[in-house]
């Protein structure tokens, strides 16, 4: 299906949506990152969104089957995790289960629907200490199912962490509305943890991102249950081992790697790729500071920019990878035997 103005213009909104993260995340009161890092990764960052606009199609209408799947999965993220306490990455994994287990032709959820519906499991993710009233939440996770239903496979399609973008984009504009009506939406602050745990951060995200890309990609699982059978076993494992304020900060390592383990071959063509991918992402939550620590999305947004800049460094090693075989070439046959 050919590009229209439509998937432009989402394109754009969901570009602009990843930007304005960045800044506010990684730029505005972070740790700053070295001057040469951040060109480099925005030069590769740029080149591998181009290629992911370039491969968009024409979005369909939204559909009111995305929207309620959107909805019914907050609800249900948000009874787990506001309600009964259960640690938000546990909770999200436990919702991915059910998603999973609902797809055809076991259930009654296709492929979109159940896109939607994970995203809508991350817009639940609210913590008690949070005051914005749950029928806003709800209106949030609809509003995030609906954004999946146009841009789903449509728009950037197959980069992995763009669920938890979507879901970003849905809470943060509901929540701004919210607040701007009186109600408050602080985010809630992951504990600090410096040391070889902190740096741990890198090889989890790495191992975690492989391991489903090969589940998916090797063995057929479908991407909820992979996503969501991996990380109920780690983040509930490490929850159970009662480690602190380590807990979180490993889980948001795990969950998150997951989430770039969901790209398509035709974005990182093979586990070397997407475990640097993985572990490029780890690095970047290292620095993840800012207003918007707790948001939920931020983590799945994060690994899309992970993943953008593995794409751009695959399409810059295309372009120079036939330039350097004739210069070897070219050199080889002007020096003497």
């Amino acid at each position: 299906m050919r590009r229209t103005l439509w998937t432009y213009a989402l394109a754009a909104l969901t570009l602009a949506a990843l930007v304005a993260m960045y800044v506010f995340a990684f730029v505005l009161g972070a740790e700053p990152l070295p001057l040469a890092v951040v060109i480099i990764a925005v030069f590769l960052a740029v080149i591998g969104a181009a290629v992911a606009v370039s491969d968009s199609v024409s979005v369909p209408r939204p559909r009111v089957a995305d929207i309620a799947a959107g909805a019914a999965a907050t609800t249900f993220s948000l009874l787990l995790c506001r309600e009964m306490g259960i640690p938000a990455l546990v909770t999200v994994s436990i919702v991915a289960i059910v998603i999973g287990m609902m797809v055809a032709p076991r259930g009654p959820m296709d492929a979109r629907a159940e896109g939607a519906a994970y995203v809508g499991a991350f817009v639940g993710l609210l913590a008690p200490s949070i005051t914005v009233p749950s029928g806003w939440v709800v209106l949030a996770g609809a509003l995030a199912g609906l954004l999946w239903s146009i841009i789903g496979p449509y728009v950037l399609p197959g980069v992995g962490g763009r669920l938890g973008l979507v879901a970003f984009m849905g809470s943060s504009a509901i929540y701004w509305l919210a607040s701007a009506l009186g109600y408050e939406h602080q985010a809630v602050l992951v504990p600090e943890v410096q040391g070889m745990a902190h740096m741990a951060m890198i090889p989890i995200g790495g191992v975690a991102a492989v391991l489903t890309w090969l589940l998916i990609q090797r063995r057929g699982w479908d991407f909820a249950l992979a996503s969501g059978i991996t990380s109920l076993l780690v983040c509930g494992g490490i929850y159970m081992a009662d480690m602190g304020a380590l807990a979180p900060v490993l889980s948001t390592a795990w969950f998150g790697g997951t989430m770039v383990g969901l790209s398509t071959p035709a974005r990182l063509p093979n586990a070397a790729w997407v475990t640097v991918a993985g572990l490029m992402y780890g690095s970047y939550m290292l620095h993840f500071e800012g207003p918007l620590t707790g948001h939920v999305g931020v983590i799945g947004a994060t690994g899309t920019i992970a993943v953008f800049i593995a794409m751009g460094a695959i399409r810059v090693g295309a372009w120079l990878t036939p330039r350097a075989t004739r210069t070897i070439a070219r050199r080889a046959r002007s020096t003497p035997a």
